[in-house]
This record gives C-alpha cells, structure tokens and sequence, in this order.
C-alpha cells in the first residue's frame, strides 16, 4: 500500500515506468512502488511530446492496463488536474477508480504552446482549492494525495509560504521538482515537519544519503525515466540493425530468455486457468 510506504522510517526507490510491459518487469526485480510521469505517459501511450494533447480518458485508460497487470501501488503524475477545482474532482475520481494509489497535483500553469520554457506557477489560492478538491473527491482512504510544485525551481522567494498554504489543504504529501540542493530539502521539512516529502531526481548527495532522508522526511525518490529512454534506443538500434541487414541470430545474446519472457507476461498463470477454468 502507497500510504504504507509513506510510513516507513527508509526512503524508498520508486520505478518509473511507462506501460503494462515495464510495470511487470518491475513487479519481478522487487520494486514496491510504480510512478508513471506525464511526459513518459503520452511518450509511450500516444508518441506524443509533453503538450497538452493528453485528455483524463486517455491516462485513465493507460493506468487500468498497468493496475490490471500487477499487484504494488502506483503513482501518478495527474497533471495539472486536467483543468479548474471542478475538472480535478472528476479527476481523482477517475484515476482512484483506476486503481492510482497516490496522486500528484501540480501547482504548473498549462501553458498555451508548446515549448514554453517557464510558464511559471499558479496562484497560491488557485492552487489550494484544487488540492482541497482532490481531498474532498476521494472516496478510498487509503488514497493519498500529493501536492505537486516546482515552488524551489520556479518561485524560491514564496516557497515556504506556498508550502504552509499547500499543506493545510489536507493534501497529505509533497511532490518536490526542481530541488538544488539539500538545503531546499531541510527548508521544506522546516516548513511542514509532518508532511512525508517525495523528490524527483533529487541532486546525487541526497540519493545516497540515507540518514538525511530519514532525518528530514523523504519517503520516496524517483530518478527520471532513464528505463523508458533506454527502452527507445534499445528498439531503435534493433529496429535499423535488421533493416540495414544484420542477422537476427547475432541478436540472441541481447534477448530475454525463455524463461524471463514467458514470466513478464504470466504465461504459466494464464495456463494454469485455461487447465483450471477451460472444459
């Protein structure tokens, strides 16, 4: 259970994954914690860039086929709420019923285009009553739900006061981007000692740093999504290797065994159903 996680006195490594197929993988090496980002998911759900082309059905469609194929929570970065206060209720309804266990409402304007560098953050009011209507959406206690801001990457001078804000909304854990240092850290669990503080690719002195996550309460570190990148080249190369004639033979070493390929995809379970199940 995500909240569990948020619990316990280690810090934890979350999987950034970005479909069904790396979902079980991790399931397999023993990850206790899926993330699925909003960059990765239009990636891998819709080969899109991280515009606002990506709607609520199409996340919420996207979740359901990893939560339908593995058994640890999953985290997901729902955007903005895809629209005002109302929108995010209709959001955490929709993604709690598609088994999210922790979800992030960021404090980023949408921008208008694509490519706009900083479109910087919403009003602190605006914000707030978007985390108390997420608050208020849940209808599962053991949803949490994550105030997401890049307040330290963006707007440094208001961090803290944005943070108090956030945290009185019943919202139940941080999300930190752009964190430089330690010292943003130490800040923030100042500001909010009780909330748990989860960090996407903290600086390396912290990654490491077990007794200062512990000390200043960071449950939960994400490093980017080095896993879908390296998938991409991975097809890429295989891809062009065989089209430029290289022989497929050559590529055995690379493979996934027999027996891996037939565990990610829970062969011998369906088997065991069809014998079970199949008259």
């Amino acid at each position: 259970m995500y909240r569990a996680l948020l619990g316990k006195p280690t810090v934890t490594l979350a999987a950034n994954i970005f479909d069904p197929l790396s979902a079980r993988i991790a399931q397999i090496v023993g990850y206790d914690l899926l993330v699925l980002s909003g960059s990765v998911g239009k990636a891998s759900n819709l080969a899109a860039p991280d515009i606002v082309i990506s709607t609520l059905p199409d996340v919420q469609d996207h979740i359901r086929r990893i939560t339908r194929n593995t058994d640890i929570p999953i985290m997901v970065d729902a955007e903005d709420g895809f629209g005002n206060a109302v929108n995010v209720w209709r959001c955490v309804r929709d993604l709690e019923a598609a088994g999210v266990s922790g979800i992030e409402i960021e404090d980023n304007v949408v921008p208008r285009q694509f490519g706009v560098e900083n479109p910087g953050l919403n009003p602190v009011a605006t914000q707030v009553g978007k985390l108390k209507a997420a608050v208020a959406a849940r209808t599962d206690p053991t949803t949490v739900i994550i105030a997401r801001t890049a307040t330290w990457g963006q707007d440094r001078e208001h961090a803290v006061d944005r943070m108090k804000a956030y945290a009185a909304t019943g919202a139940e854990a941080f999300m930190l981007t752009g964190v430089k240092s330690k010292a943003d850290i130490e800040a923030t669990h100042k500001a909010v000692p009780n909330i748990p503080i989860t960090i996407l690719a903290p600086p390396s002195e912290v990654k490491d740093d077990a007794r200062f996550c512990s000390d200043h309460n960071v449950k939960i570190i994400m490093l980017g999504n080095p896993t879908y990148l390296v998938a991409v080249k991975a097809i890429h190369d295989t891809l062009k290797f065989l089209k430029d004639g290289g022989d497929a033979a050559q590529l055995k070493g690379k493979e996934a065994d027999r027996e891996l390929a037939r565990q990610v995809i829970r062969t011998d379970e369906f088997e065991k159903w069809q014998k079970e199940y199949m008259k």
